[in-house]
């Protein structure tokens, strides 16, 4: 079964969690997450681990993107009581909003999840190839064999969602996802346009002000994007070709700079100094710091003289 199902016109951001019938159904089950990391305008990241039951879903109001990291060959798709497809590592799961599908568990396997909606499908189209969002359609797809989308499970599965900056670079990662997704598994069926070149000098000075202005928000790559009016694909690209490194490097790197000049003011708080720098705590900008410099920010204070 080959089911499509629309994406709808580009929407204004959200400014509050968007509920996932697919969580909540795994939830129902008695499934917890491992992880979970929100990154904004409803899109999501988790992390699972299941071991026995039956899952159905039944028509959820978003689109989720599933792929396993470990085992899941006792992880079946079932149609009319019958198994139709067993998991592996590496397996893909597209399932659009509106879909249906029953799932029987019966041994230990991981997965991760990244919901998302049809305004992210829409604006994916849109800005990349110029395509009418109302034309733009999501196929079904369970437990295919995609080594981009596994590559990127093992990405998943490595990567310390708390450490600073990754938050950022989760984003990232959940936009080239989008592409994949668009590019490959939707009517689109279209290759990623190649880029060359670099971002205009004006460009690059104006991102380069717009960052240093707002260090202290919780910058996204669809925002860096909207300024030099790109799509987070081809800014990404533009970027690391201008700036030698990816966005989110390069907003991890101005933030521990300016954390080390308010450090060498006698009168800062590195609680303070943390928060001005985009920092979510103490702990994770103590952890990026001294993995950057080779020294806890106290320990910057203290070699430099002054006291906290």
């Amino acid at each position: 079964m080959n089911t499509d199902t629309p994406a709808s016109q580009l929407g204004t951001a959200q400014t509050t969690p968007q509920r996932h019938d697919i969580a909540e159904t795994l939830q129902a089950a008695g499934v917890a997450p491992k992880r979970v990391l929100e990154l904004g305008q409803g899109r999501t990241l988790a992390h699972w681990q299941n071991r026995k039951g039956l899952i159905h879903y039944e028509k959820p109001n978003h689109h989720a993107l599933s792929i396993y990291t470990q085992r899941g060959d006792k992880a079946a798709r079932v149609v009319d009581g019958q198994a139709v497809s067993h998991g592996f590592p590496g397996a893909a799961c597209l399932f659009p909003a509106g879909s249906q599908s029953t799932w029987l568990i019966d041994g230990p396997f991981e997965f991760f999840h990244l919901y998302f909606s049809d305004r992210d499908i829409a604006r994916c189209a849109a800005e990349t190839w110029d395509c009418e969002p109302d034309r733009v359609r999501l196929s079904e797809l369970y437990h295919g064999n995609d080594p981009l989308l596994a590559q990127a499970g093992q990405l998943l599965s490595l990567s310390d969602w708390q450490a600073a900056g990754q938050t950022m670079a989760m984003d990232h990662l959940a936009q080239w996802l989008l592409l994949q997704i668009v590019s490959r598994h939707s009517t689109v069926q279209k290759a990623t346009p190649e880029l060359t070149g670099q971002l205009s000098q004006r460009y690059q000075r104006l991102l380069q002000e717009r960052i240093d202005a707002e260090l202290d928000q919780p910058l996204t790559l669809a925002d860096m994007a909207s300024w030099v009016n790109l799509s987070p694909y081809h800014f990404a690209r533009l970027f690391r070709a201008s700036f030698g490194c990816a966005p989110y490097q390069y907003v991890l790197e101005q933030r521990l700079i300016r954390a080390r000049q308010l450090l060498r003011q006698p009168t800062s708080k590195i609680t303070a100094v943390a928060l001005a720098c985009g920092f979510n705590d103490h702990s994770q900008f103590s952890r990026a710091f001294r993995k950057r410099y080779g020294v806890t920010p106290s320990g910057f204070r203290a070699t430099s003289g002054l006291v906290d």
